[in-house]
């Protein structure tokens, strides 16, 4: 339990923790989802739709299924996630900026890949 004074404390703090002021800092403040999308599941982007039904049946038909199934889905959702990240990894190499700054978006990235791989891992293990 935090003492009254602690408590009175962060209240202080917290009214002090405004956000951004300039207009550049809100303007980037605004950008910072949209960096990469990588936090966006694919599933819920339409233009992926048709794409994860399409890797679906095919993982379906190569596993000897007829129908898709939700496991299926989820298989190919993450397979799909990892070229996702992968074209991403592409841009951010491509990019003229120094490679200390590169090497700390890369690092960002990991969490993504990490995510995608074991998503991927646990639907194959439920088909098979």
């Amino acid at each position: 339990m935090k003492s009254a004074q602690k408590l009175s404390a962060n209240r202080k703090n917290a009214c002090k923790s405004t956000g951004p002021r300039t207009a550049a800092g809100k303007a980037r403040a605004a950008r910072n989802a949209l960096n990469h999308g990588l936090n966006i599941p694919i599933k819920s982007i339409p233009e992926f739709r048709k794409d994860i039904e399409n890797l679906a049946m095919l993982i379906a038909h190569a596993s000897g299924k007829e129908t898709v199934t939700e496991l299926f889905r989820q298989a190919a959702e993450a397979q799909l996630e990892t070229l996702r990240i992968r074209k991403a990894r592409a841009r951010i190499l491509s990019t003229d900026s120094p490679w200390e700054d590169r090497n700390a978006k890369l690092a960002k990235l990991e969490r993504y890949e990490r995510r995608a791989f074991s998503r991927a891992l646990h639907a194959l293990r439920g088909i098979g």
